[in-house]
Order: structure tokens, then sequence, then C-alpha cells
């Protein structure tokens, strides 16, 4: 959560390109494009200022098995980091602090206006400020993990990407190769971030 400024200084700028996000456990694995083959990249960049409907549209879509699949892992393997989504998703809609929301593939993306970024079982939060498709699809890349790790997530993404972005702020010179650090590029990748 301490990701804020890292997040919110780094992320916005980097560039986004399509990819096939299937690279997960075989139980919850499947797309549109399961012959691996490469999906076409979006014609360039989706600026800031873009509404998540578009950003969300851009998203490459799941089948209808794969999203069956992934809801079954959330209700199963990936349960505790889905419980925590639901429960901040809650504290935020009780306070006032989501802006708006979308459903995409599996997962609902909330922008709010609390300032950080997170991904929590199928819940996805961004800032106001990081309502970008390279937040999203990182923020993504980050539930994609969750279906490797299952409930080990939060111990092994979670809190490595914590501890990381603490010493981000308390050492900025460590903030610039944030995103080349495991868990964060892995998120990159998985989300579709170059």
């Amino acid at each position: 959560m301490l990701a804020v400024i890292v997040t919110l200084s780094i992320l916005p700028s980097l560039p986004v390109h399509a990819e096939p996000t299937e690279r997960l456990h075989s139980g919850v694995s499947g797309s549109a494009a399961e012959d691996g083959s490469e999906i076409a990249s979006p014609a360039g960049i989706v600026e800031e200022g873009q509404d998540l409907a578009t950003i969300v549209g851009r998203i490459e879509p799941i089948s209808p098995e794969t999203k069956i699949r992934r809801n079954i892992a959330h209700a199963t393997f990936c349960l505790p980091q889905n419980l925590l989504g639901v429960l901040y998703y809650g504290l935020l809609q009780l306070t006032g602090n989501v802006v708006r929301a979308a459903e995409m593939n599996e997962a609902r993306v909330i922008v709010t206006s609390t300032p950080f970024g997170a991904s929590l079982g199928k819940y996805i939060f961004i800032h106001t400020s990081m309502e970008t498709e390279a937040a999203v699809r990182h923020e993504y890349g980050h539930t994609l993990q969750g279906y490797r790790h299952g409930p080990f997530y939060l111990l092994f993404e979670g809190l490595t990407s914590f501890v990381q972005a603490a010493i981000a702020l308390c050492f900025p010179a460590s903030a610039e190769g944030y995103f080349d650090r495991w868990p964060e590029n892995e998120a990159n990748e998985l989300g579709g971030v170059r």
C-alpha cells in the first residue's frame, strides 16, 4: 500500500502492449487465444484522461470457460486475497471513496480517491491519477500472479511488493528500479505492460 509514490511517479509513463495473459496455473488458464498465438497489439498507448470503459475494453477478453474457472479459483484457491478485496471494497464504499468501477474479464477495476494501487483477488484498486491502461494492466498482472500462488499470494507477492515500496519511500534512489524487480516485473509481463 505504500507503493503510492513509486506507482504514481513511475507507472503512468510505462508503455503498454497486448499479449496473451495465460501463463498461469493450469487449472485457471485458457483464453480467447488458446493456441498461444500473439494477440494483436493495440494501436498506441492509452493516454491519461481516457475513461475506464475504454481502458478495460482494450484488455484481451478471456473465454467464458476461463472466466468460470477463475471465479471458482477466487472462491477457493485465492480466497484470502479475495476476502481482503471484498472487505476493502466495502470500506471504500462506506467511506465514499469509490469514484467509479468497471468489470474486466473476471476482475472488477475500482477507481478510488485513496492514494495507491493494489490488487486483492478479483478486485483491482486504482487511484484516479493512475487511471491508465498501464496501471490497470500492471494490477491485473498481480491478479494473475494470484492464480499461481493462491493462498500464498499475500505472503509472496503482497509482502514483497509492500516491503519494496516501503524501501522506495524511505530511500527514493531505490525507486528507480522498482518495476525491474520481482514481483513488479512479473506483474508487468503477465499484464502486458512493456
